[in-house]
Parts: structure tokens; sequence; C-alpha cells
């Protein structure tokens, strides 16, 4: 298991597209973290809550370190 720490740079994949974020925490297999979405995409019923830098919880096995 990697273990993600607040601050970290990360690729999280939400919505079907990886994107550059934060951590904010990362506890029991899920990294709490901002992102900044696409305004391109379409991200199905939660565009409409969706600002340029949102956060979101994802599981920690579609986080990864950023490059």
């Amino acid at each position: 298991m990697t273990k993600f720490s607040e601050g970290d740079d990360i690729v999280v994949d939400f919505g079907g597209l990886d994107h550059r974020a934060e951590v904010v925490r990362h506890s029991n297999g899920w990294v709490l973290a901002v992102i900044a979405i696409d305004p391109q995409w379409d991200y199905g019923r939660q565009s409409a809550r969706l600002v340029p830098h949102s956060t979101v919880c994802v599981p920690e096995k579609r986080v990864k370190h950023a490059e």
C-alpha cells in the first residue's frame, strides 16, 4: 500500500479522467484531495457542482504520485 501525505502532488482518476491534485488526507483506504477539473470534460450529473478546484474523495487505488 502506498502512503500519501498531506500536500503530496498526486494524479487522481476521477470521473474517468486523470487530474493533477494535492492530498488533503489519506485514511482507511481513501484519499481526500483537491483536484483541478478540466472545464471541457463531461462529469455527468455532478458537473454543475464542481468548481475549478474541487475537493474529492476517491479510493487509494485510483491515486498515484505525480511524476
